[in-house]
């Protein structure tokens, strides 16, 4: 399929991504996609609205996703609620329940979000080109992305001086689920509620074959969302795993694979031999989200590395959940094991990703998870540096590179760094230095936590090269 554009003049389906006329957003909504592949089965006109301030008066009807929570409508959504214009719309995605607390709530609006398309009147006039038993509405599973849905978007963000690279999770990518569900029932999870997992589409539903001039593939990568695809049957990840790395293309569990089944389950070796033979797209991606699974993940490892001594290996780390503004015992024990999880995997000479959860913006000091997120989500600060000395350094370069002091080294001990706080080199005063983001962050947290200094400091001077220990696995 081609790039559509639509002339302005012609009346047609409006298709919102909420994220991105927000937030922006890394990553093509893969509803959204479907949608307009399944319109463009049909012959019918849509675009990807890209104004939040668009005039609605052109669209016949709308669909508008929302992934995350925090993301602000559209005004011109806004404006429709309580008129005429709000039954052209259309809203779905897990930003309108996610943090649902209800149980019974959160479940009955969970299982109309996923079955909300399906049963769309509009969608259920129209012919299913996909086969199935469905001969009319959207078949989810079967239904072949648009893949040129965001085309205009990076084309708009390329024209204001963007590399297009930046944007190729848009352009370059076959993007599907092959398994939906989870066992896991985490509570910050949008599938606590899941109890199996079973296959969901096949590879070639979603799996793009365009050619650009030369015969090349114009998408070259998987991206695959799948919820907890190690957890299922070895019935089904098996010969799924098998056919994705007999397609010899990149592919990458963009939400991460689930490493404790490495250990618990009886396949795990296999599991880790077959992944090393695969031909992967970046880092391998998998989860430590709590703190009590460390037994577990460290055993994970040890089989993980063994097959993999040298393949990039990446974990999610989640943190932030249920804070409240004054919830000091809650924030430092999340800290706590944040760093300790962080310790074990430099330890096996794995990276961390920490993935906060919105509660972290309430407590007093949530910039201290910022500071901890843009030190351990950058590998090249990750793997060579403490948290402290990142925290440091963020000051001496901004001294050296903004007030010009070229005589101070880049890098102290936070005992050195004392004493230039005692000596009154930092302060607010005429001849004082300001202390950075970073800096001012850490003081703050010793400064509420006196009982836990020595600990603290301890744990920010973490380094990768002073932990790493091949002997773990070897």
């Amino acid at each position: 399929m081609k790039a559509l554009r639509v002339p302005p003049m012609y009346r047609c389906v409006g298709l919102v991504d909420a994220d991105l006329l927000d937030n922006g957003s890394r990553h093509p909504n893969l509803a959204l996609l479907k949608i307009a592949g399944f319109l463009a089965d049909n012959g019918v006109m849509f675009e990807l609205i890209l104004d939040p301030q668009a005039d609605i008066r052109r669209y016949d009807r709308i669909y508008l996703s929302k992934v995350f929570t925090f993301t602000k409508n559209p005004d011109f959504y806004a404006k429709a609620i309580g008129t005429p214009d709000e039954a052209k719309f259309e809203v779905g995605g897990t930003g309108f329940y996610a943090t649902v607390t209800s149980i019974r709530e959160f479940s009955r609006l969970r299982e109309e979000d996923m079955n909300r398309l399906e049963r769309d009147e509009y969608l259920n006039s129209l012919d299913n080109h996909r086969g199935g038993p469905k001969q009319k509405g959207i078949d989810m599973a079967r239904q072949m992305p648009y893949y040129h849905l965001y085309d205009a978007y990076v084309d708009q963000q390329v024209a204001k001086g963007f590399k297009r690279d930046k944007y190729k999770d848009y352009q370059k990518y076959s993007i599907g689920f092959l398994t939906r569900g989870c066992k896991r029932h985490c509570a910050f999870c949008i599938n606590k509620k899941e109890n199996t997992i079973l296959p969901y589409s096949k590879l070639e539903w979603f799996l793009d074959d365009e050619r650009d001039e030369r015969g090349h593939r114009v998408r070259p990568y998987i991206y695959l969302w799948d919820d907890n695809f190690l957890a299922s049957s070895p019935t089904i990840w098996r010969p799924l795993l098998q056919q994705l790395i007999d397609t010899k293309q990149p592919f990458q569990f963009r939400q991460g694979l689930d490493e404790r089944m490495l250990a618990e389950s009886p396949y795990g070796e296999e599991m880790a031999e077959m992944l090393s033979h695969a031909r992967y797209h970046g880092d391998f991606i998998f989860a430590f989200d709590n703190w009590r699974d460390r037994e577990t993940i460290e055993k994970a490892l040890k089989i993980w590395k063994h097959h993999n001594p040298k393949k990039g290996t990446k974990f999610y780390l989640f943190c932030g959940f249920r804070l409240t503004e004054h919830s000091h015992e809650r924030f430092y024990n999340d800290i706590w094991e944040l760093f300790q999880r962080i310790r074990i995997l430099m330890s096996y000479g794995c990276v961390g990703y920490v993935m906060r959860h919105e509660d972290y913006h309430k407590y007093e000091i949530s910039n201290l998870y910022i500071q901890i997120a843009r030190w351990c989500n950058q590998q090249q600060f990750y793997k060579k540096m403490s948290f402290w000395e990142f925290a440091y350094r963020n000051q001496s370069y901004w001294e050296e590179h903004t007030l010009h002091v070229t005589d101070r080294p880049h890098l102290k001990t936070f005992e050195e760094f004392q004493q230039d706080l005692d000596s009154g080199y930092y302060g607010e005063g005429e001849g004082q230095v300001k202390m950075c983001l970073p800096l001012c962050s850490v003081m703050k947290t010793l400064e509420i936590f006196p009982q836990h200094k020595e600990e603290l400091l301890e744990m920010f001077n973490y380094k990768m090269s002073n932990l790493i220990n091949p002997k773990l696995w070897e």
